[in-house]
């Protein structure tokens, strides 16, 4: 049992009930969906509190849940009908939910990029969903490709041969090779998911595929049913839009696995139509439209099962001592010379258990105090910042021992043994 994450935990469910009380209170006592998606979130947490705890305890947890699902209950059936409740006793309604619209289509594409429908009122036709809000899923290229990556050489190749694949697409289909790619990314914080996907996501904007990018928050934005929509609606746009790149970060908050235990009753939806939305995908492949899902996370284990099933598992780990003395030489060598009694090689064994993340705080923190020395021997004076660029040009300034000791002990990276203990876990049953 960890105790830390129970007690912060703890702190985020009590400041969740707090801030949907206050919402409440400065709404005049109407409810909003502002306020469900406070007892949404508290419910979820209340969830994890429940499997992390026993006996009694547990029990209490499953209450607050059931407490919140009924909060949850009452402020959909408020807002729903169209007739927001004013005054209402926030324990007297407890009736179930009415279904969620099956309708999120959205009317027709229009003939401009991205392809979105727009009714007079600059919202979505039918789902009611902004069209800033579909505007902001797409995006830019990231502006680097496969060059870039360091290490990770299976995973390149694969993703490689994929972006060949796509160049021979006619052959590929005449050999009857599977069509619909997915690609779930897994890995601890920091290990570089996010960095090969988007140079994975560079390659194939070459070749003229437009990018859409959420995360978890970015479905979660509306309360209830609003998720729903949300969640349709992306796939919708996905293939309105091919060839198209889908990426989708923090699935475990999307797709939750449906054997959770307290799982609530709006995520076990969510993934439901996350299954059924994805399936259009292989609708549009026959009808020759190419949409490229991609998925992250850091928790695999609580993604749903039938969604890892459809995937192809890509393991991201934690950088070796070859990665890491390349990152630190790419980030560093450039710019600074090493001392005769400083290595790379050394430099990569005492980051022994950084991430990428750390690694470039690492090499940004050695930058900053490489700065204030230098500037402590040019000064202040006119032309001291040319100064100090000769000096480090012409080798006359180094990165010593004294300074690596100062900044590399200085710094302590974030612990992720108990995310790397549960992936371990996960990969020991696949």
């Amino acid at each position: 049992m960890n105790i830390s994450n129970i007690n912060r935990l703890n702190n985020e469910y009590r400041a969740l009930m707090n801030q949907a009380e206050a919402i409440y209170v400065e709404n005049d006592g109407l409810h909003s969906n502002e306020e469900g998606l406070c007892y949404q979130k508290a419910a979820n947490i209340a969830g994890q509190l429940a499997s992390m705890n026993i006996g009694a305890e547990s029990n209490y947890w499953v209450e607050e849940q059931q407490k919140c699902q009924r909060q949850m209950r009452l402020i959909w059936n408020a807002l729903h009908p169209g007739k927001p409740v004013k005054g209402t006793g926030r324990k007297a309604d407890e009736e179930e939910a009415p279904a969620e619209s099956a309708s999120s289509e959205g009317g027709s594409a229009a003939a401009d990029r991205p392809k979105t429908a727009k009714n007079s009122n600059g919202k979505t036709a039918a789902d009611g969903i902004k069209q800033e809000v579909v505007d902001s899923w797409f995006k830019p290229d990231p502006g680097y490709g496969f060059e870039e990556v360091v290490g990770m050489e299976d995973v390149i190749n694969m993703l490689k041969s994929c972006v060949r694949d796509d160049k021979m697409r006619a052959l590929v289909e005449y050999l009857g090779l599977p069509t619909v790619q997915s690609f779930f990314f897994y890995g601890p914080p920091g290990c570089g998911k996010t960095f090969v996907i988007e140079a994975f996501v560079h390659e194939l904007m070459q070749q003229g595929y437009k990018y859409m990018s959420l995360a978890s928050a970015d479905i979660h934005s509306k309360f209830s049913g609003e998720a729903d929509k949300i969640l349709k609606r992306v796939f919708k746009e996905a293939v309105d839009n091919a060839p198209c790149i889908l990426f989708m970060d923090e699935i475990d908050g999307i797709a939750q696995s449906r054997e959770l235990p307290n799982l609530s009753d709006f995520n076990m939806q969510l993934t439901t139509t996350f299954l059924t939305s994805f399936g259009e995908l292989v609708k549009a492949d026959r009808e020759k439209k190419s949409v490229l899902f991609i998925a992250a996370t850091n928790y695999p284990s609580n993604v749903d099962t039938a969604m890892l099933s459809r995937m192809e598992m890509i393991p991201i780990p934690m950088p070796d001592d070859a990665v890491r003395e390349q990152v630190l030489r790419n980030g560093l060598e450039k710019k600074i010379s090493i001392d005769d009694e400083v290595s790379w090689k050394k430099l990569a064994e005492i980051t022994e258990g950084y991430d990428q993340r750390d690694l470039k705080r690492l090499i940004q923190k050695t930058m900053t105090t490489v700065f204030e020395r230098v500037s402590e021997c040019v000064g202040q004076g006119e032309g001291a910042a040319e100064k100090g660029v000769e000096m480090l040009k012409n080798r006359d300034f180094r990165l010593t021992k004294e300074i690596v000791d100062e900044v590399f002990g200085s710094y302590k990276p974030k612990p992720n043994a108990d995310i790397e203990r549960s992936l371990n876990e996960f990969e020991a049953k696949l």
